[in-house]
């Protein structure tokens, strides 16, 4: 189930929220709504999240209980890292293991199916376990509040990801204000329109165009990677909003997933702005210990490399990811050892514009079904290729070209900056209320009509997957 479905949207969101209100058991409840969310996309399998919460409250007990440094602490951290990674390896890459070793496509371990989420909540259970390690927070006795951190329905299966350390007295105590209504409502209609109205209409563009790759020009190869650039923005900054809305509603607050990624003018700056809480916890459970950038350029270099391989193959089992991973360290590594300070060095403009070029090769690869697909488009859009098929102005349909403009727009701050003095929007947070009470109307009137549009077109059946549900 998706929250752009109309299952979600009016059925299972009205009853959870009416049950959150009515009985007193909070964590009960939404622990019950989150097994119902999550059995009725996976059925049987929601075993395997069972499984996770289990074992790592095992896990969780076995580490507190045991003194700081001591090698039985340091045992049963490792267990819980292995048991953990072996359910994601299993799930997620046996798979592809066994075809690299030319397993028969008939064999069972071919076709294991992949649990929707696998790599976000396993990310969950890793925090749970460091953090308890590191004494940043203690184990949880109870196995109701685990369970809700794993299981929380709004960010089980794409996040974001949440830190155990900064989640769980949010899990023991929280209460639920007219700001966390209001700005939760706003959060997740925003982020309904930034799926539907947005990423939905131009995958349309980019989806036709990236299956007959070998057709497109110089022109519609940039069009088709322009599209998608927007679509995998909104889409998942669109379910990123979404999730934080639904957890103001209940007295949670996520953190921000997404800033403004486009306006970045270097590859190490949009990593900052990009799934910020995926790059923050690589950067705090495996970059830094690896030692960071402390050891010298070399080993600055391997980190990175290591970082961004893992993060490749966190996204899926596939050679492109693999491949877009290192391209990613690469640039961040080219950047650290100079081009940064080279860039610092030319008008803002043209560091702009390296970066969008730079970003939009890596989301070919990303986007790309093999390495050849991803090659020949890539060669398309740096070269002189004749146009065939279809003339670009035959292309687009007017909803088409209105979606690719509002995303051009939206994916930098400006409109938000020029609206900022009379809507209150949902960037500001709960404890930041707008200095002008009637900004708060205008803005759940814009609410209402975005929910109005993108209700029409759920209804009429077209919605489709949050791209991220396959990681």
């Amino acid at each position: 189930m998706v929250f752009s479905s109309v299952e979600f949207l009016f059925l299972f969101l009205p009853a959870f929220l009416v049950v959150q209100i009515a009985l007193p058991w909070r964590n009960l409840t939404f622990v019950l709504f989150s097994l119902i969310f999550y059995f009725i996309g996976e059925g049987w399998y929601t075993a395997v999240v069972l499984v996770s919460v289990a074992m790592n409250f095992g896990f969780g007990l076995a580490i507190d209980s045991s003194p700081t440094g001591s090698r039985r602490r340091k045992g049963s951290l490792g267990l819980g890292v292995a048991a953990n990674l072996s359910l994601l390896v299993f799930f997620k890459y046996a798979g592809f293991l066994a075809a690299q070793f030319h397993v028969a496509e008939k064999s069972w371990i071919r076709s294991i199916h992949l649990p929707v989420g696998v790599s976000f909540f396993t990310f969950h259970a890793l925090s749970y376990l460091v953090d308890v390690y590191r004494d940043e927070a203690r184990a949880d006795r109870s196995p109701l509040r685990l369970s809700l951190y794993i299981l929380m329905f709004p960010q089980l299966i794409a996040g974001p990801i949440l830190r155990y350390a900064k989640i769980a007295p949010q899990l023991r105590n929280r209460t639920v204000t007219a700001q966390h209504v209001y700005y939760g409502v706003t959060y997740f209609l925003l982020g309904l329109g930034q799926k539907i109205l947005i990423a939905d209409t131009v995958a349309g563009i980019a989806d036709p165009l990236f299956a007959h790759w070998r057709d497109l020009s110089t022109a519609t190869a940039w069009i088709a990677v322009i599209s998608y650039s927007i679509q995998i923005y909104f889409d998942f900054g669109g379910y990123s909003n979404m999730a934080i809305g639904l957890a103001l509603l209940c007295g949670f607050d996520f953190p921000k997933n997404f800033d403004y990624p486009y306006i970045s003018q270097s590859i190490t700056e949009f990593w900052r702005r990009w799934h910020i809480s995926l790059s923050s916890w690589f950067r705090d459970y495996l970059y830094i210990p690896l030692g960071g950038n402390q050891n010298g350029k070399w080993k600055t270099a391997r980190n990175l490399f290591t970082v961004f391989i893992l993060c490749g193959l966190w996204h899926g089992a596939a050679w492109t990811f693999v491949i877009w991973g290192l391209y990613h360290g690469l640039l961040l590594v080219i950047e650290r050892i100079g081009l940064r300070r080279g860039l610092e060095k030319v008008p803002a403009i043209f560091r702009h514009a390296y970066a969008l070029v730079a970003i939009s090769v890596g989301w070919v690869i990303f986007r790309a079904d093999s390495v050849a697909q991803a090659r020949g488009i890539l060669a398309r859009m740096f070269s002189s290729a004749p146009v065939a098929g279809v003339p670009i102005e035959q292309l687009l349909t007017g909803e088409q070209r209105a979606a690719l403009l509002a995303g051009v727009v939206f994916s930098a701050p400006v409109a938000r900056n020029l609206m900022r003095s009379w809507v209150a929007l949902p960037e500001q947070r709960p404890w930041q209320p707008s200095p002008r009470p009637a900004s708060y109307a205008v803005a759940l009137v814009c609410a209402a009509g975005i929910f109005g549009a993108s209700a029409l077109k759920v209804l009429t059946g077209a919605y489709s997957p949050f791209i991220y549900f396959r990681f």
